[in-house]
């Protein structure tokens, strides 16, 4: 089991609001060390006039305290101006992200705005750029190192027997990288509302279906009808637990846990299943149909049969919801996000192959696998931060070992996430601390409700309408 990699974005380690918070710890520290440093000099003076041997030994050592504090002051600054540095790196991907995607929906005066603090960080911090464009060359190009990493290793035997063999590693880290330049795997609102609070990279239009226009049909109508109620829960508590609901067997495509509040209001936890049959079926909307047009944008019978469950579970518009999703539930997930239908405050995704950039009132946490080939559809992701303050990506290596298990996309199976989500449970870092504010919010419900949702398409003589 490897180590996870918690990022606040694609290229950004840490957000750089809490690298100018800690360069502005630091400048407190190196005044106080300054303020000691002037009292040891103080006390050597005073102790200089004290004609005895045990006095000049403390004369020594008060020197010595007051040239370690101005040292240790100068250390402290050094680190803060670092860190400032740092902090404008980071800031520059965010604003260069910002103002493509703000130009790209015709806010050019906006766009100039941000350049021009860019250009002021670049004058004051003349090594940020620097920095920044490594961060985004790393952000680029090293996503589908590990998988083209297992390739080689994977495939080394075959050389022996068929020289173009080894071409194979470079042909799958030229394939993936092709998949992240297209850019299909950023998902967000349409460009007309970029730049309204949510802004980020250009990137394809997502589909946003609520309430303020009417959407396409699927190419089916659906249907979805309740399973026989689960045990009864508490509420969920934990990112580990939030992947183990995830329906995985059986009929279950769609979990809704429906929380009521002490203040009379309903939210609610929809939980989405993966992709069930790779080849399209006439029946099941979580198929392979579904999975391409929620990839290239377009509605599709699962998306439908998503909202058609909230629908049955109580849900209206504009109710609090929280989104997870496993592989194509991470799709539809984001698109509920994405939507203006519902109150969507949370988006958790388990190997999803896309990532969506959700406004800054939407708690938002990618969960990826970099041996996972699904998650590898959403390229690098977006290279700043998306979502609200707090939200963070996920990343680790599932299964280092290549053969065999590669092909049938271990590294993508729910019970790895749900083990990369343990792990983030257990982890220190603040970001993944975040999550902890949901789970005591969800904990105060006076009761859980849970349903769980089978879906089909339907076999009515409209299910052809465009």
């Amino acid at each position: 089991m490897s180590d996870i990699d918690i990022r606040s974005g694609g290229a950004i380690c840490v957000d750089p609001a809490a690298l100018r918070d800690a360069a502005g710890r630091w400048r407190g520290v190196a005044v106080e060390l300054d303020d000691l440093a002037a009292l040891a000099w103080r006390a050597s003076a005073l102790l200089v006039s004290t004609a005895n041997t045990a006095a000049e030994i403390d004369t020594l050592r008060a020197r010595w305290l007051g040239l370690r504090g101005e040292d240790a002051a100068a250390t402290a600054r050094l680190l803060a101006d670092r860190l400032d540095g740092l902090a404008a790196a980071y800031e520059l991907i965010e604003i260069g992200a910002e103002a493509a995607a703000l130009r790209a929906a015709g806010h050019q005066a906006a766009a100039d705005v941000l350049e021009a603090r860019a250009a002021l960080l670049r004058a004051e911090f003349p090594d940020a750029a620097v920095i920044a464009d490594d961060a985004l060359g790393q952000w680029r190009w090293g996503v589908p190192a590990e998988m083209t990493r297992q390739s080689a290793v994977g495939t080394a035997w075959m050389s022996a027997f068929w020289a173009p063999a080894a071409m194979i590693p470079l042909a799958t880290g030229a394939l993936w990288r092709a998949v992240g330049a297209s850019g299909l795997g950023r998902v967000a609102a349409p460009a007309a509302e970029a730049g309204s609070g949510s802004a980020g990279p250009p990137r394809r239009e997502g589909v946003r279906h609520g309430s303020t226009s009417a959407p396409a049909p699927p190419r089916g109508p659906t249907v979805v009808r309740p399973l026989a109620p689960p045990a009864a829960v508490a509420a969920v508590s934990s990112l580990a637990q939030t992947a183990t609901r995830i329906p995985r067997d059986g009929e279950a495509r769609v979990r809704i846990e429906r929380y009521r509040m002490p203040s009379g209001a309903s939210e609610y936890a929809v939980y989405i299943a993966g992709t069930r049959t790779l080849v399209g079926g006439p029946d099941d909307p979580w198929d392979m149909q579904s999975n391409l047009e929620l990839y290239r944008g377009e509605r599709s019978a699962s998306l439908t049969s998503v909202e058609l469950a909230l629908a049955a579970a109580g849900a209206q518009p504009g109710d609090v919801v929280h989104a997870i999703g496993h592989s194509q539930g991470g799709m539809l997930a984001a698109q509920l996000a994405l939507s203006d239908q519902y109150d969507t405050r949370t988006l958790v995704t388990f190997g999803s192959p896309v990532e969506a950039a959700v406004g800054s009132d939407v708690l938002s946490v990618g969960v990826r696998h970099t041996d996972d080939a699904v998650a590898a559809l959403a390229g690098a992701g977006h290279p700043g931060q998306v979502g609200a303050p707090g939200s963070f990506v996920v990343e680790r290596v599932a299964d280092p070992r290549a053969g065999l298990q590669d092909v049938a996309l271990a590294a993508h199976g729910i019970e790895q996430y749900v083990e990369t989500g343990a792990l983030v449970d257990a982890s220190s870092d603040p970001r993944a601390r975040a999550l902890d504010q949901l789970w005591e919010h969800l904990g105060e419900a006076e009761s859980v409700d849970v349903t769980e949702y089978a879906a089909v398409r339907s076999a009515s003589p409209s299910s052809d309408a465009e």
